[in-house]
């Protein structure tokens, strides 16, 4: 009686896992889809009605952002981490060093944002300044509410 009870929920559980293999397949392909855009901009770029040569353009404006990513900062890091004894002053100046090129990476974003506009015509301006807003209002309006996971425990108490 309990091989049989055993093999049920055996065979149960891998029909459920099967069954749900699909389905969250088809949601990576929306999640890879919704961040294949330009950052947090892509499904406002998406929605835009682009030429060909404008999506190019953004395109090759993305690749060259994209290629200035400098590797050194976490080789360094690394380093230090590795190092049999932890020296607080390359610490600090690394950490100095991050600040640093955060702030030229959040630099560099602005400018690609000012980039891909200044490809827009006015009414992708237009209409690209709506969506926004649209967002805006969207992320406004779930301020204050609770989230899913919050929900979730609420409900399981």
């Amino acid at each position: 009686m309990k091989v049989k009870t055993i093999l049920v929920s055996i065979t149960s559980g891998l029909l459920l896992i099967s069954s749900l293999n699909p389905a969250l397949a088809g949601d990576k392909g929306e999640w890879r889809q919704k961040m294949a855009g330009a950052g947090q901009h892509g499904q406002l770029w998406q929605q835009l009605d682009l030429t060909d040569q404008q999506r190019q353009q953004i395109r090759e404006l993305m690749q060259a952002h994209r290629a200035a990513k400098p590797k050194a900062q976490h080789e360094a890091m690394q380093a230090l981490l590795d190092a049999p004894q932890f020296d607080e002053q390359a610490a600090r100046d690394l950490l100095a060093q991050r600040a640093a090129q955060r702030e030229q990476r959040q630099l560099a974003g602005l400018k690609l944002q000012h980039e891909i506009r200044q490809l827009l015509t006015s009414e992708q301006r237009e209409q690209l300044q709506q969506l926004q807003q649209q967002r805006h209002s969207k992320r406004h309006d779930k301020a204050g509410k609770p989230g899913r996971w919050h929900k979730q425990s609420a409900d399981n108490n």
